[in-house]
């Protein structure tokens, strides 16, 4: 059982003039705040006016010592070529019309796609740059859990998050069934398979995931698509499953779970929810198809009467 490292990004890329979804800096920085006293190290991905709030934070915690933070002055220019493949191609009138929803971020936003596309990216180079020294490296969002929309009590963040149980591939967290839809109907329905606001994997293997995550970006762009991390995840198990290991969670931010050395507390999630997630996994996972289908049955039931 050893200590892992976490990795995380904050970049302003004008949320806070998206009508519908407005969130400024410091709704962020408090989102941050609510789990940054994990004793773990991180290393935070950010721009200069937004380094020293970081970095107060984690000393407001005594944990200034355990803070690596990268200022990146530009972060367009990060990877230009992905870049501008997912600019140009959100730039045509029939990319964003496309889509099932098109005036959400992932739609229509070019600059919130690019840089969910470096989520993978950021941490690949934490680990060549030499900031990470241990064995597991987690990606965990800035803005993960919202200030406790599944775990609401911030002290309990006060531990250390270590690798006991993981095995050694890349652990990524799924809201429903894997499956064989083509990706461009997944891109126009726009339906969520993986969680993105955690992933786990040992050091060594996140460059291959960051060049699984750059290869989906460029075979989107190049066809004229471009999405967030969710589809580039489900691109990239895709294209070498054997390396993933698939957890299916309740929630978008239920994947802390995973973690067998501590015990946070839960908001609860809808029974139908669960039984949904059940259902699933019997059906499609292990093949129990009398047992699945009772369940989803229950699960249509338990949703009409919202329990």
């Amino acid at each position: 059982m050893k200590e892992i490292s976490i990795v995380t990004w904050f970049f302003d890329i004008g949320r806070k003039d998206w009508k519908g979804f407005e969130r400024d800096n410091s709704t962020y920085a408090n989102y941050f705040k609510f789990w940054a006293r994990v004793k773990n190290h991180i290393v935070v991905y950010t721009e200069p006016k937004m380094a020293e709030t970081v970095k107060k934070i984690r000393s407001e915690y005594n944990l200034l010592d355990k803070t690596t933070v990268v200022v990146i002055e530009d972060v367009r220019k990060v990877d230009e070529y992905v870049y501008n493949l997912i600019k140009q191609a959100m730039e045509q009138k029939l990319t964003v019309k496309y889509r099932k929803q098109p005036w959400k971020p992932e739609s229509c936003n070019h600059l919130y796609n690019y840089v969910t596309y470096l989520k993978a990216y950021f941490t690949a180079d934490a680990i060549n740059r030499g900031l990470i020294t241990t064995d597991t490296v987690a990606w965990i969002d800035f803005g993960f859990n919202h200030s406790g929309a599944t775990y609401p009590i911030s002290e309990e963040f006060n531990v250390v998050l270590t690798d006991e149980g993981l095995s050694d591939k890349i652990h990524i967290f799924a809201v429903d069934e894997l499956d064989d839809v083509p990706i461009f109907e997944i891109v126009r329905n726009m339906h969520t398979y993986i969680a993105g606001a955690v992933t786990i994997a040992p050091k060594n293997l996140w460059q291959n995931l960051a060049d699984l995550y750059r290869q989906a970006a460029i075979s989107l762009g190049q066809c004229g698509f471009a999405d967030d991390d969710q589809t580039l995840a489900v691109m990239a198990y895709r294209a070498n499953p054997e390396i993933f290991e698939v957890h299916y969670i309740d929630n978008m931010y239920g994947a802390l779970d995973i973690f067998k050395n501590i015990k946070l507390t839960k908001i609860e999630t809808k029974e139908y929810k669960k039984v949904r997630v059940q259902a699933q996994k019997l059906l499609y996972k292990e093949k129990q198809y009398i047992e699945g289908i009772k369940l989803f049955f229950k699960y249509l039931w338990l949703k009409l009467q919202k329990k």
